[in-house]
């Protein structure tokens, strides 16, 4: 198909070379034509002029008259001339036109004559102005055609183009729209072309295994998620029930309490894995528009009893912004900030939170972290002792930033430990 193609751009572009070409050499062909039937004119004429004159040779007074036709005659003009060998000569001058005050083209036979054993030179002259017309309309007549047939060539590529690739812009075409949790496998139009049908087998079968292939990954997380959620649930209504019993010792009432808040972190970290394979998966793809500002505020205000207890004070400034994006990404995405700061803040310390120019600020006082600040949004990866933690909490906030197109930043100034969000405009 692309042989087929640069085959007929290839023929293209030779017809056009040579129809290009064609015009100045059938211009100078005509030209060349028009002047050999002009000098044929010319030596006819030359002939004429002679017999007459030889007609009259047995005048006294032949000179005489000679003079006086050279003043009168427009185009043929007869004087003496010097004793040398003259051979016909046909050449074309510009002579002035006094009528309209312009020089005109014209074909002139210079010829060697004798008469009464005198020489002469005789000059024959005839306008080309009407040659230069014809010649003139021939060339804009063939113009014309040719970018005629140049605009003719272009569509007829154009549409022979457009009709030989229309199966590949179809299949092009379903392949950017794809999507693995909604489309259907690609199914291209069958067309007379072996290479476009097989290229819409291969890209239906390709498509067509990617989507099972999603649809057992998330069918397979979805049920490990659901199986493991079960046992930790009966795991946490078990450890209450010890914790009720009335002959419990303290040493046994420590041991169910770490167990349970192991229990929390293994739900939690199970939650937390579950949102990131559907991050993976594309699953929140409905957007909608909202004021950023708003849901920053209530979501603070929700988290201000969890910093009181560690006598954590919170500083809001905002500015309205709307966005569009899914906003459950975002909420998560914030409040995965928020407890972050919250949660590596020194006792009695501040947590700022500021909005403006489309730039989240996000900064907690802390000491300086011991660990390469580059991993800190890698998967499992902290620093704090805190147990609570599950180490996936900015690794979500990078794969949220990631899908969304957000910028996700962190450094460490003043005593802060500052993270930035940029949301494009």
């Amino acid at each position: 198909m692309r042989l087929l193609q640069r085959s007929l751009r290839t023929l293209l572009l030779y017809s056009l070379i040579l129809v290009v070409i064609s015009v100045p050499v059938s211009l100078f062909s005509i030209s060349t034509i028009l002047n050999g039937e002009v000098d044929e004119s010319l030596a006819l004429q030359a002939d004429q002029f002679l017999l007459h004159i030889k007609s009259f040779a047995y005048l006294d007074d032949l000179e005489t008259d000679l003079k006086v036709l050279d003043q009168l005659s427009y185009n043929i003009h007869i004087k003496p001339s010097a004793e040398q060998i003259i051979i016909n000569k046909y050449e074309t001058i510009s002579l002035y036109d006094s009528v309209e005050s312009v020089f005109r083209p014209f074909r002139q036979l210079s010829a060697n004559v004798t008469i009464k054993g005198k020489p002469y030179l005789l000059s024959v002259q005839m306008s080309l102005v009407d040659n230069d017309k014809l010649v003139l309309v021939i060339g804009l007549v063939q113009t014309a055609l040719i970018i005629l047939l140049i605009a003719g060539l272009l569509l007829l590529n154009r549409s022979m183009s457009r009709k030989l690739w229309e199966p590949f812009y179809i299949t092009l075409s379903q392949l950017k729209a794809f999507e693995l949790d909604k489309s259907r496998s690609i199914e291209g139009a069958m067309t007379d072309i072996i290479e476009f049908d097989d290229l819409n087998k291969a890209a239906g079968n390709l498509t067509e295994r990617s989507r099972k292939v999603y649809l057992q990954q998330k069918e397979f997380i979805e049920n490990a998620s659901h199986e493991l959620q079960t046992p930790i649930a009966i795991f946490q209504a078990k450890l209450d029930t010890l914790m009720q019993h009335p002959g419990l010792s303290e040493k046994e009432a420590t041991t169910i309490m770490e167990l349970e808040d192991t229990a929390k972190r293994m739900a939690r970290l199970n939650k937390n894995l579950l949102l990131l394979s559907k991050i993976d998966n594309q699953q929140f793809s409905e957007l909608e528009e909202f004021e950023l500002s708003f849901i920053i505020e209530n979501l603070l205000s929700n988290l201000q009893s969890i910093a009181v207890l560690d006598g954590i004070s919170i500083s809001v400034t905002t500015e309205p912004i709307n966005i569009l994006a899914n906003k459950t990404l975002i909420e998560i995405l914030l409040t995965n900030l928020f407890h972050n700061a919250i949660r590596h803040t020194i006792k009695n310390g501040n947590v700022s939170v500021k909005l403006r120019d489309r730039v989240l600020s996000v900064s907690n006082s802390g000491i300086p972290l011991k660990m390469n600040a580059d991993t800190l949004f890698e998967r499992f990866s902290k620093e704090s002792s805190n147990t609570n933690g599950t180490g996936l909490g900015l690794a979500i906030v990078k794969k949220i930033c990631d899908t969304c197109s957000y910028h996700v930043s962190y450094r460490y100034e003043n005593s802060l430990h500052i993270f930035s969000v940029v949301f494009p405009s």
